[in-house]
C-alpha cells in the first residue's frame, strides 16, 4: 500500500468511504436502468448470491491482510527489543577495554541510541540518522580493530567484538523489518473486490426502487475503518499504530 502513503491516514479514510458511497449510487443507477429496461430482472436472486460471495472474498481477504500485517509489526516491535539487548550488552562489555577506548565506545553507543530515537520520533531525520549510525559502526569497528592490533585477542576481548557484530548485524535487521510492507497486489485486490461488493450493492437495493442509506454508510464506515487499520500497521512509525521505543529509551536512561 506504498502509494496511500503519499497521503494522511484521516485524508484515506474520508476519500475511500466517499468513493465506496460513491460505487453504491452509480451501482443503484445502473441498477435502475437495467431493470426499467427488463423488468423481468428484478426477480433474479443471482445479484443476490455473487454480493454474498463478494462479501465473504472481502472477509478473507481482510483477515489474511491483517495476518500479514500483523506479523510485520510484531517483528518490527521485536527488533527494536533486540537491539535494545545488543546495545546494552556491547556498552557493558566495553568496561572490559582501557578507560580510553572504554569511554569512547560508551560515548558512542549512546550517541548511537540518541540518533535512532530521534529518526523513529521525526522520519525526517531518518536519511541522517542512518548515516551517523553506519559512521558509528565504523568507529566502533575502529577499537576493535586497535585493540586487536595491539594484542589484546584474549576471549574477554572476543566477547566484546561479538557485542559489536551483534549491533551492526542487528542494524540490517531492523533496517529489513522496517522495509517489509504489504505487497500492493493485496490492497488493489482488497480495494477493487470492495468496489465490486459495493457495486452490486447498489444494483441489489435498485429492484425494489429503495435505497437503504443507513445501513450502506454503516456498512462502509466500518470496513474502512477495519482497512484503516490495515494501513496504519502497513506505516512502521507513523498514524496511531506506531513502534514502541520504550526499550531503547529504558536503554538510554540506564546510559545516563
Amino acid at each position: 500500500m506504498i502509494i496511500v502513503d503519499q497521503f494522511p491516514l484521516w485524508l484515506v479514510y474520508l476519500l475511500t468511504v466517499g468513493l465506496y458511497l460513491l460505487v453504491v449510487e452509480i451501482g443503484f443507477r445502473i441498477g435502475t436502468w437495467i431493470h426499467h429496461r427488463d423488468p423481468a430482472s428484478q426477480k433474479g436472486p443471482i445479484t443476490g448470491a455473487v454480493v454474498g460471495s463478494l462479501l465473504g472474498l472481502l472477509a478473507f481477504l481482510l483477515a489474511f491482510t491483517i495476518g500479514i500485517v500483523l506479523n510485520q509489526h510484531n517483528e518490527r516491535k521485536a527488533m527494536v527489543v533486540a537491539e535494545a539487548n545488543a546495545i546494552g550488552t556491547c556498552y557493558l562489555r566495553a568496561g572490559f577495554l582501557n578507560e580510553i577506548d572504554r569511554d569512547a565506545t560508551r560515548d558512542l553507543l549512546k550517541e548511537y541510541v540518541e540518533v535512532r530515537l530521534a529518526a523513529a520520533a521525526d522520519l525526517a531525520h531518518m536519511e541522517s540518522a542512518m548515516t551517523r549510525s553506519e559512521e558509528i559502526h565504523g568507529q566502533l569497528w575502529s577499537v576493535v580493530e586497535d585493540n586487536v592490533s595491539q594484542g589484546q585477542d584474549s576471549d574477554i576481548m572476543a566477547l566484546f567484538i561479538e557485542s559489536v557484530n551483534e549491533v551492526i548485524d542487528v542494524h540490517t535487521l531492523r533496517l529489513t523489518a522496517a522495509e517489509m510492507r504489504l505487497p500492493r497486489i493485496f490492497g488493489l485486490m482488497f480495494y477493487a473486490a470492495a468496489v465490486v461488493s459495493f457495486l452490486l450493492m447498489g444494483v441489489v437495493d435498485s429492484s425494489d426502487g429503495k435505497r437503504d442509506p443507513t445501513a450502506t454508510i454503516l456498512f462502509a464506515v466500518a470496513l474502512v475503518a477495519v482497512l484503516m487499520i490495515i494501513v496504519d500497521l502497513d506505516r512502521p512509525q507513523e498514524g496511531l499504530l506506531n513502534i514502541s521505543q520504550t526499550a531503547m529509551s529504558d536503554l538510554l536512561g540506564q546510559m545516563r
